[in-house]
């Protein structure tokens, strides 16, 4: 202890200088033991200054003595990632410089694997935010393997603040990428393939745990950084991004360094691994950056009436807390703007919440940009659309669950390329960007019967993804393309599967946490309802949502698109040929339609009321809503009362049945509320308020 009390800056600059001299290259290893020392001490006992002087000295010995330098470059990739978290600038820089000097100059193959070992490494959270998850972790009975060591990890600090470690955690990650960076071209091999395997298995599991911790715009610089590194890896990639505006053939793949030249066979079965391995990788980067970055969530509005989730699906509850997960990148709402109602997208005089997620992405410019990258890349590298549409059909997973897609999962060292899969989440991903860069040109062959519908199945049923705004985005832009382009299809024979699908967007329509997403799902089901051949399937799905639906929001989302429908069958259009507009011929715009689904259009409120008045009417109070505004807009309209049969005996049954067994409640309602603070009751009220001066103005013919 007092031998080491009496070294000084000076001594231990003089002792790697006198250790450089005095050792032959092939004692490396004692001289790296003399330098892990010194260098542990300097960053224990010396001052951020006294460290730079430290490591100035070091890079002199390293430069004026090339062998060792080359030597000992494997063991000083570690030692002196504690240095890049220095306060003091130019102490990190010296650091990082040492680094890229070592993985420019030593062994390739010994670089390489201490790079992935640092990568491996990385401890992403603080040891305060894993304070908890440790205390369970203790707490948990053992697997049997007692034995095993933890693996270590590089926590020089764990006491410092999350957000500091974050960014020397992010700093140790991007030198230790541009090391790798550095030395994979160095590495002669007849089989790249294996190596590049290895680093992106390690590069992804590095990636999945920084999106799990670290703040989304820096996440973004991560995606940055891996797509710099790619184009080193596979030169040919940098010129993705002026592959559509320059004609050019496309450069032959990378070989290996290798002195011996594999047969022609090989080379291209190395070439078609290498690309795939990339493109694979790229697709499970895309989908953690779209679902697990974190993101600050927009403050809520003021509410008028309280939020009732007692009919919201689990799977659609929004994630909760000030802090949500995921980025949309808004191609649903680009092509309903810009394609389907063009200069109609926007309330004019007034901002909208839609008007505000407009804003929140078009502020993520760089979000749009990385994944632009990634799309033209992954088009390089062979990977068809037709591909990434079966990808998406199959009703399969990667065999992760969805919680735990790309977690920590390894792109296996494969033999041939088909082995290895893409990610499911990021093929959709990809397919949907790809179709919004030309949506035009979208083949019409896609439809919603077989294609969108298997997807939308895949992925908002069998896979869990109903809670993610990337997901939803991808299924409503890619189901109004292709309803667009290609039509409803082969619409199967039975009517259960056709309301399936729509019963998808219903559910959507009235949960999804973004307005915009709610807007376009209604419209979806009202324009393939609309486009459905058959009108008893277009009643009887009405029909059967307001009778069979477990959740009254969509009960009412349905009410709106009836409400259209029977607009639409009343309105007169102008056909081809006829000289005057004529009324479509449509069973929702005859009194028959309204008859077939009276009794679940308008129930027996006393029935409904049976058990508990205040519960009841607050878990029906959506359906409720919706169908008094059908019904005000049926006796206010003269013609549509004609048309459908709202004579005397059918508006005194609805009076009887539905209207005055809610309007005798309503006093009671108005003081359950009062005390939960709550709007909707006096809403109804004005509504009702307006039905009974309805009622009062019509005079039967």
């Amino acid at each position: 202890m007092a031998e080491r009390q009496e070294v000084t800056l000076e001594k231990a600059i003089s002792s790697i200088r006198t250790a450089a001299d005095e050792l032959s290259p092939d004692e490396f290893i004692d001289y790296s033991v003399i330098l892990d020392v010194h260098l542990n001490w300097a960053l224990e006992e010396l001052s951020p200054e006294d460290q730079y002087e430290f490591l100035s000295s070091l890079k002199e010995v390293l430069e004026s003595h090339e062998e060792l330098a080359k030597s000992i470059a494997w063991d000083l990739i570690i030692v002196l990632l504690p240095f890049l978290d220095s306060p003091l600038p130019k102490t990190s820089e010296i650091a990082e410089a040492i680094i890229a000097h070592s993985a420019q100059t030593g062994n390739p193959r010994e670089v390489y694997i201490k790079v992935l070992q640092g990568l491996s490494s990385l401890a992403w959270a603080s040891e305060t935010e894993s304070e908890e998850e440790e205390e369970e972790e203790e707490d948990a009975e053992h697997s049997g393997d007692e034995e095993d060591q933890p693996e270590p990890t590089l926590r020089d600090n764990p006491q410092e603040d999350p957000a500091l470690h974050a960014q020397h955690t992010l700093k140790r990650f991007s030198n230790l990428l541009s090391a790798l960076a550095a030395v994979h071209p160095r590495i002669s091999t007849r089989v790249p393939s294996k190596f590049l395997s290895a680093e992106l298995s390690t590069l992804l599991i590095a990636f999945t745990k920084a999106v799990e911790t670290v703040e989304g715009s820096a996440i973004t610089g991560v995606v940055e950084q891996l797509l710099s590194f790619l184009k080193v890896v596979r030169p040919q990639l940098a010129l993705a991004r002026r592959a559509s505006s320059i004609n050019r053939p496309p450069l032959p793949p990378r070989t290996s360094t290798a002195r011996s030249v594999a047969p022609t066979a090989t080379a291209d079965m190395e070439a078609q691994l290498q690309a795939r391995l990339i493109g694979s990788f790229l697709t499970h980067v895309l989908s953690g950056y779209l679902l697990r970055t974190k993101r600050q969530a927009p403050p809520k509005p003021e509410q008028t009436e309280p939020e009732d989730h007692s009919q919201v699906h689990p799977a659609m509850r929004a994630l909760g807390g000030g802090e949500e997960r995921g980025l949309e990148i808004g191609w649903a709402g680009k092509y309903d703007e810009e394609v389907l109602r063009p200069n109609k997208s926007k309330v004019p005089g007034g901002r909208t919440p839609i008007d505000v997620e407009r804003e929140g992405r078009d502020a993520q410019s760089n979000v749009k940009a990385a994944v632009d990258e990634i799309s033209f890349m992954c088009e390089r590298l062979g990977l068809k659309t037709e591909e990434l549409l079966e990808v998406c059909q199959s009703s399969k997973g990667d065999g992760l669950s969805d919680d735990d897609e790309d977690d920590h999962s390894e792109i296996p060292a494969p033999k041939t390329a088909s082995e290895i899969p893409l990610s499911k989440q990021g093929a959709l991903f990809l397919l949907a960007h790809r179709l919004s860069m030309h949506p035009t040109e979208t083949p019409t062959h896609l439809q919603i019967y077989p294609h969108h519908s298997e997807i939308a199945e895949a992925f908002m049923i069998y896979s869990g993804g109903s809670a993610h705004p990337a997901i939803i985005d991808a299924i409503l832009f890619l189901g109004a393309l292709f309803l667009e382009t290609g039509g409803l299809g082969d619409i199967p024979e039975s009517s259960d599967a056709f309301f399936i699908y729509l019963q998808i967007f219903s559910v959507i329509s009235t949960n999804a946490s973004s307005p915009q997403q709610r807007f376009l799902a209604n419209n979806h089901v009202a324009r393939c309802l609309r486009a459905h051949p058959s009108e008893a399937v277009r009643l009887a799905y009405v029909r059967d949502t307001l009778e069979h639906c477990p959740f009254e929001s969509v009960k009412a989302a349905v009410v709106g698109i009836l409400k259209d429908e029977i607009v639409h069958a009343t309105t007169p259009v102008q056909r081809t040929g006829a000289s005057v507009p004529s009324t479509p011929i449509n069973i929702l715009g005859t009194p028959l339609g309204l008859s077939e689904i009276f009794d679940v259009l308008f129930p027996d409120m006393d029935a409904v009321f049976a058990k508990n008045d205040w519960k009841t009417f607050k878990e029906v109070h959506p359906c409720i809503a919706a169908t008094l505004n059908l019904y005000l807009l049926l006796l206010l309209n003269a013609d549509l009362r004609h048309r459908l049969g709202v004579d005397a005996k059918f508006r005194e049954k609805v009076e009887m049945r539905f209207v005055q067994p809610i309007r005798k409640r309503l006093e009671g309602f108005k003081e359950k509320e009062s005390q939960e603070g709550g709007m909707n009751v006096a809403m109804l009220g004005i509504t009702f308020e307006r039905v009974e001066e309805a009622e009062k103005g019509i005079h039967d013919d």
